[in-house]
């Protein structure tokens, strides 16, 4: 790049032209970047940033960079510039050389301000009257950065500037990019040749092309993670992922569609078992969802039922809970006694006895009801669940490892009972029977008693005077051996 002794490779050269082109002619925009993990999108800021101080030093200007954090991810963004920077401060006077004033880097008399972009943090009073840059923008509350950043640029139309990876397609990142898709699709001509483009992306292949290594990393990350991975797919496929914040991918809920019927009631000569999810009380909290499956044999199970109580109070829930698993005559009720579900494990546990089982959850058990989960979904172990929980399929998995089942006639559920309702296909066990316990036995031999080599009493090393009483015994038995 002339001027500056940084070395960029044929991908990053050509997003850095149209970006340096672009905040020039294209004032007011939001542009957006998407690189792969490691494929020089920081750099390629850094080197943006630089650019913009050396080439504004005598006329003045601002720069604004968020981050999601101010430690470590701003501090090494102006490490980043700083040594860009450094690099040919050499080749200019004091006053245009680069300095470090807390956190702001100053060329000359323009200036870029580094923050975070913390709900936290307070921002409040910047300018950006040259760019407003965010970095890993996806990690970025866009409420926030609308509410406190974008202000920044009101009076100066500086354009803004993400940058980052796309994640589940409602991200500050992922609006901005489908936005700029949309309107750079409808411009004639060809994206860098006749127009620039509001929307720069790099495929990994591209970087591959001029990092070898680089390549066979992502061949790597791809055998071992699978070419369906939400991770290798957002993070070097480049693609939004809606369902990466679910236990179950579309197709793995297709696979768990049902074809038989819902009831209402119980069915003479059947055997339930059920799984509780408990919520909060307040009007804002989730439902508290009951979902009762029948036992179809072979450690199979078809989801047949479901009751919901949101916002219930806990003594209407637990009483509720109650009847209904005595109408059904629940061989197991599963309850997630994780948090607030604890009490209400308790008392149902002394309503119904011990047919009632407190599930809490820990990381090794949501990995472990994580791979029985895709264990029976792969061995059609699981069937159910009605139309009417079809809203369910948006959930996240933040609130879940949830077991999206599927009821009568081919609907979605809704995503409220957790992963513990796996358990569901299990037979119940009987409760062990009482066993006795006999006395222990005593030993059949007893120890023998040490001998002493000499004759008298044995007296412990650890008694006063106890070894020299014992070697003086023994030298008297060898003198009277020998005759002294």
């Amino acid at each position: 790049m002339a001027g500056m002794d940084v070395a960029l490779r044929p991908y990053q050269s050509r997003v850095f032209g149209a970006l340096a082109r672009g905040v020039a002619r294209l004032r007011g925009e939001t542009f957006t970047v998407l690189f792969p993990r490691q494929a020089g999108k920081n750099e390629l800021a850094s080197v943006l940033v630089a650019y913009l101080l050396r080439a504004h030093a005598r006329t003045g200007g601002t720069i604004v960079l968020c981050a999601p954090t101010m430690t470590p991810q701003a501090e090494i963004s102006i490490a980043r510039v700083r040594r860009t920077l450094a690099a040919t401060d050499s080749l200019v006077g004091d006053v245009a050389r680069s300095r470090l004033t807390g956190q702001a880097v100053t060329v000359g008399r323009a200036r870029a301000t580094f923050l975070s972009a913390s709900p936290e943090a307070h921002v409040a009073g910047h300018t950006a009257s040259l760019a407003l840059i965010a970095d890993e923008a996806q990690e970025i509350d866009g409420e926030w950065f609308d509410r406190q950043f974008r202000p920044m640029a009101a009076s100066t139309g500086a354009p803004a500037i993400l940058f980052g990876t796309p994640w589940d397609g409602r991200s500050l990142l992922d609006r901005a990019v489908a936005a700029n898709r949309a309107r750079d699709a409808r411009r004639p001509g060809v994206p860098y040749r006749d127009f620039l483009p509001l929307h720069h992306e790099v495929g990994w292949e591209e970087v591959a092309r001029s990092n070898a290594g680089y390549g066979e990393y992502v061949r790597h990350e791809r055998r071992r993670l699978g070419a369906g991975h939400p991770l290798f797919l957002s993070q070097y496929e480049l693609r939004t992922v809606e369902a990466a914040g679910r236990l179950l991918s579309p197709s793995q809920l297709a696979a768990l569609e049902g074809s038989h019927a819902a009831l209402s009631l119980p069915v003479a000569g059947e055997r339930y078992v059920a799984g509780l999810d408990c919520a909060g009380e307040g009007e804002r909290a989730d439902a508290s969802v009951l979902t009762i499956a029948r036992l179809a044999g072979g450690g199979r199970c078809d989801v047949v039922a479901h009751a919901a109580w949101r916002s219930a109070a806990y003594a209407r829930l637990t009483a509720e809970v109650t009847a209904l698993a005595r109408l059904w005559r629940l061989e197991r009720l599963t309850v997630d006694a994780t948090g607030l579900g604890g009490p209400i494990a308790a008392q149902l546990r002394a309503e119904l006895g011990p047919r009632v089982e407190p599930f809490t959850f820990t990381s090794a058990s949501k990995a472990a009801l994580g791979f029985r989960t895709h264990c029976l979904r792969r061995d059609g172990a699981a069937r159910a669940v009605s139309r009417r929980w079809r809203r369910g399929r948006s959930g996240r998995a933040s609130r879940a490892l949830g077991l999206r089942r599927r009821l009568p006639g081919g609907g979605r559920p809704r995503l409220g009972q957790r992963a513990r309702s796996r358990r569901l296909c299990r037979e119940p066990r009987p409760l062990p029977a009482r066993r006795r316990t006999r006395p222990a036995r005593p030993p059949r031999h007893r120890p023998r008693p040490r001998l002493s080599p000499y004759s008298g009493p044995i007296h412990p090393p650890c008694s006063p005077g106890g070894w020299r009483r014992s070697r003086k015994a023994n030298v008297n038995r060898r003198s009277s051996r020998a005759g002294w």
